[in-house]
């Protein structure tokens, strides 16, 4: 009688088969839960058990929090370096730069000279013929002349050899030379490229470029130079017209 009470559900009183693990008629369990137990790392020891160090019980999603603790403590100084050193360099450069200490050029320094009155010097060959210097020159001071065209400029002189000028062309450059260590910015023009402006060609006349509408801005630098009257007048330079009406003297 014992075993056959023993052989049914103490919940609903059903009869139970033999081995039963659930009662069929209200489903209660007829065997105890199995005891839970938590998993181990690789490196935990048995309890009790130590090998110098703490042993951890962590769960492996647990592990992860305190690594990304000890990322975001490194990276706060790198970031605050990078930052300092951006600061250094750039007041370093303001410096540099603003001063003038490196490479960069003062704004007070003054630039490479462009002026075409200095090209001839060097681009002249001095065992040239004079003839031929006189032409080099008058050569390269054309770009600088055209510059000129429709206004009035000084004259100081005209010099080459044959009728009215000088006795050789070794003495007309000689001439020339002395006129533009007078008076640097002085320019070379063949009459013969000029017919409107000169009536004589085969010479070559001393200019100065500093234009004016009319003729007596020039006139007054040829007084303010000291210059008379046969060394000194005004010159309407032109490219086409009559040369006659383009010249006027003190």
């Amino acid at each position: 009688m014992s075993t056959e009470k023993e052989s049914h559900c103490q919940s609903c009183g059903d009869a139970l088969l033999p081995g039963a693990v659930y009662c069929i008629g209200c489903g209660t369990p007829l065997l105890a839960p199995p005891e839970q137990h938590r998993p181990l790392f690789v490196d935990e020891l048995g309890d009790g058990e130590t090998t110098g160090r703490t042993t951890r019980g962590y769960f492996f999603d647990d592990a992860a929090s305190p690594p990304q603790a000890r990322r975001k403590g490194r990276t706060a100084p790198i970031l605050v370096m990078i930052v300092v050193l951006v600061l250094v360099a750039g007041v370093l450069g303001f410096i540099f730069g603003k001063d003038g200490i490196g490479p960069v050029q003062s704004e007070a320094e003054p630039e490479p000279s462009t002026s075409p009155t200095s090209e001839p010097s060097s681009s002249v060959d001095p065992s040239a013929p004079p003839e031929r210097q006189l032409l080099r020159i008058s050569r390269l001071d054309t770009e600088a002349a055209t510059k000129l065209i429709g206004t009035w400029i000084p004259q100081l002189a005209a010099v080459g050899a044959g009728d009215g000028g000088d006795a050789d062309w070794r003495q007309a450059l000689t001439r020339y030379q002395k006129i533009k260590t007078a008076h640097p910015e002085a320019l070379l023009l063949d009459t013969g490229e000029w017919p409107s402006s000169y009536v004589k060609p085969g010479m070559y006349a001393v200019v100065v470029p500093h234009p004016s509408d009319t003729s007596s801005p020039a006139l007054e630098w040829c007084v303010e130079q000291g210059l008379s009257k046969t060394d000194c007048a005004a010159k309407h330079l032109e490219v086409s017209g009559d040369p006659t009406d383009n010249f006027d003297a003190q």
